[in-house]
């Protein structure tokens, strides 16, 4: 019976723990988020350099996430893991170099940043999120 009470004890603060993670951010910094997601809205398609093209920008309410398509427009192979865990570890160090910018402060915030990359014809590729844990 001990050991069950337990169970149950750690199962509790283990999902605690995970809903504290997913706390809703401020609703002031929702607010700027979602402004700027309609700002960018307004220029896209926008070619944003190394073969590729910013094709949406959206605000997912239910993850906290700001959501961007990328589509490349040169023919490319889908990158290893560890070329992508390379180039996410590039972004957070780009993220923390600037620790007072905009994007910072909303990670900081309990933003989550989701990019999404695609081939030329439209087939998914890769993912890369980066949360507040990532850059602590």
């Amino acid at each position: 019976m001990k050991k069950l009470i337990r169970t149950i004890a750690v199962a509790a603060v283990l999902i605690a723990t995970n809903l504290s993670t997913f706390a809703a951010p401020p609703a002031s910094v929702i607010q700027k988020v979602k402004s700027q997601v309609e700002t960018i809205s307004n220029y896209l398609p926008s070619e944003a350099g190394y073969g590729l093209t910013l094709t949406q920008v959206r605000y997912d309410s239910s993850t906290y996430s700001i959501v961007y398509k990328y589509q490349y427009y040169l023919p490319v192979n889908t990158p290893t893991k560890a070329a992508i865990a390379e180039v996410k570890q590039g972004m957070i160090h780009m993220l923390k170099a600037n620790p007072n910018g905009e994007d910072m402060q909303f990670i900081k915030s309990g933003i989550t940043f989701h990019y999404r990359y695609y081939s030329s014809d439209g087939e998914f590729l890769y993912s890369i999120k980066i949360t507040p844990s990532d850059v602590r």
